[in-house]
């Protein structure tokens, strides 16, 4: 598998904010102590799969666990700011309920609609899309290289699978990605979720926003 051309999406370890609930978006805060403990098992599992290329949002939080994997697998990081987190706008900083009290009927909205709703001031995914769509065109096909990670975030993330095709919409926004669960998607847009075997407990995770 090791030597098979694919792409790694890679969530960046725990923050702060991921702790206390906090929607971060452009924003940013540390990795906690098992933030740093999730990139260090995913620097592992990336040089165990061969992975030859590292690329990163440029947000602290991506750019601190991208240098771990990085660093690991002996090359540099690669950042491209289309792969920044979707912009949370007025709700950054803040959890969800206090989102809602400052947007009465904010939750209600992005259940009827999530992928087009947008953020307060912020974005949809609708635009994420469109980033990340744009990106994709740019560096083109990045299955046909030796294993490629991408080092961003879970709305980002959910962006991307739709623009690579290999997810529609709807199953995009189902679920949430932790930081040690990996998508690898082949050459062949096959899609496996591996679960990264790491010195940390499975609770707490990110939410799905």
């Amino acid at each position: 598998m090791a030597a098979n051309p694919c792409v790694l999406l890679f969530r960046h370890g725990e923050t702060e904010w991921n702790r206390e609930g906090r929607l971060q978006g452009r924003d940013d805060s540390p990795l906690t102590a098992r933030g740093r403990e999730q990139a260090e098992s995913l620097a592992r599992f990336a040089r165990s799969l061969g992975a030859r290329r590292v690329i990163s949002s440029p947000l602290g939080r991506a750019r601190s666990t991208a240098t771990v994997i990085a660093d690991a697998c002996g090359v540099p990081v690669e950042l491209a700011d289309a792969l920044v987190e979707i912009d949370f706008g007025a709700c950054s900083g803040g959890t969800m309920a206090e989102g809602e009290r400052r947007f009465p009927g904010l939750i209600e909205a992005r259940q009827r609609d999530r992928w087009h709703h947008p953020w307060p001031g912020g974005e949809s995914y609708v635009e994420v899309l469109v980033r990340a769509g744009g990106w994709l065109a740019e560096v083109g096909e990045l299955r046909s290289d030796p294993p490629t990670v991408i080092v961003a975030h879970q709305s980002l993330h959910r962006a991307l699978r739709v623009a690579l095709g290999v997810a529609t919409r709807e199953e995009a926004l189902h679920g949430a990605q932790s930081a040690d669960e990996v998508f690898r998607i082949d050459a062949e847009s096959r899609v496996e979720m591996l679960s990264v075997a790491a010195s940390f407990d499975s609770g707490g995770g990110p939410d799905p926003w």
